[in-house]
């Protein structure tokens, strides 16, 4: 490439990158299109026209596309080190051959497709360290317009319906702003310690997210940020030395042992002081029930995004069940079964184990707080998808950036000087 061309490319990626990552991150287009209809107020959100919307991804999909042929070479080496994600998305578009809507399965594939070619954008263009710092910008953004939203225009910034009051920013339901809020939370407090200059930005971050999370009255948001952050700071313990690490690293697996047989056996106490029962709002019967559908087509799942379609597909059951209009299953792996079947499940747990030994690693050998984050990304990965879902969707951020995690965790972290003390103080070794 030209030097101009380079020169042109610093300016314009980034900016590309973040407006993308808002895209993928943040329903707003939908909740504009459709006038901020809510959950409960009678208005089903899939009758309007988002035509719009399916544009804005197609054209990042054409400009990821451009972006990876610029620097095709380095894209082929990457791509040959890890192939658990191309084996997961061809999976994806074998499924049409057995799909139960052929048709709806090759259009969210080429989604799919389009969804995956900027995270391998992301992973192969960016540093962990850049793409940290990108994602920060992206929701802090988001949560700037979201406030806006709230405050300026509270049709569409907050929730009416069965959660009216309930703020949702630029989100079209509570439980997503939540979601990004916590996952917000943990990138920041990265942010605040890698950041030499401007560091009141993330914590002015921080303490917008504890703020807004109170106005979302999202419960397993709030519980998901507590764990992330503790999370951030317990995995720090894998930098001591040997002689302290293992014993540190029993001793939390102890303490998180303790925490859950304590929540668990008073779980009715502890949902019931936020208005919760132990079923998590309905969800553990609409478990039972899309179990019984797994059963049905256990191997290859009824095909890639063919199960939900309300009463005009195989999740009619479940709809009349529940006798409210489900759209998934609220747990990503249970929604990814019901996908691509045993078959799927077991290849993304393969390479999910993968990537998190070589996160392990990252964390171990890495220097700084950003180091630490793909391992906690991982993390809100399981948190997120325990009540909700998006593991591998097309369109979702989720998908984006385990794609372009699985390629940065390829290349090694550069190694740091070893200790000049046996302290036993944190940090990492050579």
């Amino acid at each position: 490439m030209s030097s101009k061309i380079d020169q042109l490319l610093k300016i314009v990626e980034p900016t590309f990158t973040v407006l993308a990552l808002i895209q993928y991150s943040a329903d707003w287009m939908p909740l504009i299109l459709s006038g901020g209809v809510s959950e409960g107020d009678g208005v089903d959100i899939n009758s309007f026209n988002f035509t719009l919307n399916v544009l804005t991804y197609l054209l990042t999909y054409i400009i990821s596309g451009f972006l990876l042929l610029l620097r095709w070479k380095k894209v082929v080496y990457f791509v040959s080190k890890d192939r658990i994600v191309w084996v997961l998305v061809g999976i994806a578009i074998t499924s049409v051959l057995w799909s139960f809507s052929p048709a709806r399965t090759v259009r969210s594939c080429i989604g799919l497709i389009g969804t995956t070619f900027f995270g391998l954008y992301l992973g192969t263009r960016y540093s962990i360290r850049d793409q940290v710092k990108l994602i920060g910008t992206a929701y802090g953004l988001i949560i700037v317009f979201s406030i806006l939203f709230a405050v300026g225009l509270p049709r569409y910034g907050i929730m009416g319906g069965v959660h009216a009051g309930a703020w949702r920013g630029i989100f079209t339901h509570k439980n997503f702003f939540g979601r990004a809020l916590a996952f917000s939370g943990v990138l920041f407090t990265i942010l605040a310690n890698i950041n030499t200059r401007k560091k009141w930005l993330p914590w002015f971050g921080i303490v917008a997210v504890m703020g807004l999370l109170v106005l979302a009255r999202s419960t397993t948001s709030i519980i998901n940020f507590v764990v992330l952050i503790s999370s951030l700071y317990a995995y720090r313990v894998l930098r001591l030395r040997y002689f302290l690490m293992i014993p540190g690293f029993f001793a939390i697996v102890a303490v998180g042992g303790v925490v859950v047989d304590w929540y668990t056996q008073n779980a009715a106490t502890i949902l019931g002081s936020f208005g919760k029962d132990p079923s998590l709002t309905g969800r553990t019967d609409l478990w039972a029930w899309v179990g019984e559908m797994i059963d049905k087509r256990p191997i290859l799942g009824y095909g890639y995004t063919a199960f939900w379609n309300g009463l005009d597909g195989p999740s009619a059951y479940i709809v009349r069940a529940a006798r409210w209009p489900v759209p998934y299953s609220h747990n990503g792996l249970l929604d990814l079964w019901l996908d691509i079947g045993l078959l799927g499940v077991s290849t993304y747990i393969f390479g999910f184990g993968l990537n998190l030994l070589r996160a392990v690693w990252w964390a171990r050998f890495s220097v700084g707080f950003d180091g630490l984050w793909p391992l906690v990304y991982l993390t809100y990965t399981v948190l997120s998808n325990l009540t909700e879902g998006g593991i591998m969707a097309q369109n979702g951020i989720f998908w984006v950036l385990y794609t372009a995690l699985s390629i940065s965790l390829v290349l090694p972290p550069e190694p740091s000087k070893p200790l000049s003390s046996s302290s036993g103080s944190i940090a990492p070794l050579s």
